[in-house]
């Protein structure tokens, strides 16, 4: 007994669908880095030993052509490009944004179906991690910065204490209950670059090591502030017992003689430099009176 094998009919849905896989193949995309240089290959299987003509175009423009062993650069090619007469790739150095651009072959004269995207960016910048916390320090948001200009695509990773969390935006909200957490840190990656930030430790960690850290502060602040109090009770007990009153009785200023001088029991001095004693009428008048 015979089996006849089932036909699977092909509709116009599957054959878009080969023909977009087709089209995918056919594309390629590349991303390199701004200043350094890159390689661009035909297509596989389009250059062989009886291969005679390789011509790279940029755009709709000649970049270079290599036809029965003689090579023919334009523009920029002549000083940053180069052609493999033997794999027919074509490496251009010195990248700058403007290499970023379509490239295509043509083997032989006939069109190769085969388009390079490339892509010339900058690499990423060491990030820095920025916080903005709620009034009541209940919430923070934490950013991810750095000047990624012309540096697309970019990605973000976030690590709490070392550990990669599922997280792929520039931005993160820590709240109350992260604050087991101790330190964070991001990344940024690009095709051609990756970059760590340093380390940023948590706003909201509260734990018995702060307490230990803020208590030799307190009261290192409060010594401070007895050893003040006491000097200045000190030095208002001194100037008390070597004036006779104290300083804030005083009409004079500390840089002043009189200011440190006894004078509650000073004799007036005659302009003659002499002292001369009250006199005697007004000694019996006070004896009288007393």
């Amino acid at each position: 007994m015979m089996f006849t094998p089932m036909k699977t009919p092909v509709g116009p849905a599957a054959w878009f669908v080969v023909l977009l896989v087709a089209c995918e193949a056919a594309d390629e995309t590349i991303y390199a880095k701004l200043g350094d240089e890159v390689t661009l290959k035909p297509k596989p299987g389009s250059v062989t030993n009886a291969t005679k003509s390789i011509t790279w175009k940029v755009g709709g423009d000649l970049a270079m052509e290599l036809d029965e062993g003689f090579l023919i650069s334009y523009r920029h090619f002549k000083e940053r490009g180069h052609l493999n007469n033997r794999t027919g790739e074509m490496t251009i150095t010195g990248l700058t944004y403007e290499d970023t651009q379509v490239y295509t072959t043509e083997i032989d004269g006939a069109v190769i179906n085969h388009n390079i995207h490339l892509h010339v960016i900058s690499p990423v910048p060491v990030p820095t991690i920025t916080s903005s916390c709620s009034l009541d320090a209940s919430t923070c948001t934490l950013t991810c910065e750095g000047d990624t200009t012309r540096a697309g695509p970019v990605t973000f990773t976030w690590m709490f204490d070392s550990v990669v969390v599922p997280h792929d935006t520039d931005t993160y909200i820590i709240k109350e209950d992260s604050s087991a957490v101790k330190e964070f840190k991001c990344k940024m990656k690009n095709p051609v670059s990756e970059e760590t930030s340093k380390t940023f430790f948590n706003l909201l960690e509260h734990d018995e090591h702060d307490s230990v850290k803020s208590g030799p502060k307190i009261s290192a602040g409060v010594t401070v502030f007895v050893i003040l109090l006491v000097a200045v009770v000190l030095l208002a007990l001194v100037h008390r017992l070597k004036t006779g009153e104290f300083f804030f009785n005083k009409s004079s200023y500390p840089w002043q003689g009189d200011f440190w001088r006894n004078t509650k029991g000073h004799i007036p001095v005659d302009s003659n430099g002499s002292t001369s004693p009250p006199p005697k009428g007004q000694d019996e008048e006070d004896s009288l009176k007393a």
